[in-house]
């Protein structure tokens, strides 16, 4: 079996050379930067929670508390809660 030596050399295309060239998608934020994010308060947040904790819809691991003063909540489970949740109120 023939041996292949395959190697990438670094060029202007293929490396890094500015912050602003790498993108990054959060997966995970703060209760403060959730409540900027969708545009709601900060105690909304909290009180959606709490609703969480009592009945998850069906949406696992929506957030986890690393601390008792850190919090961090997947945006993407808070997005899917909210629209389970929407008019649930009716």
């Amino acid at each position: 079996m023939p041996r292949t030596k395959l190697q990438d050399f670094p060029s202007k295309e293929n490396t890094v050379t500015e912050p602003k060239q790498v993108v990054v998608k959060p997966i995970m934020a703060k209760p403060n930067a959730i409540a900027k994010l969708f545009g709601i308060s900060y105690s909304s947040v909290n009180r959606i929670l709490k609703e969480y904790d009592k009945d998850n819809k069906g949406v696992e691991d929506l957030y986890f508390s690393l601390s008792s003063t850190m919090t961090v909540i997947s945006i993407d489970g808070f997005r899917e809660y909210l629209s389970k949740r929407h008019k649930g109120w009716l």
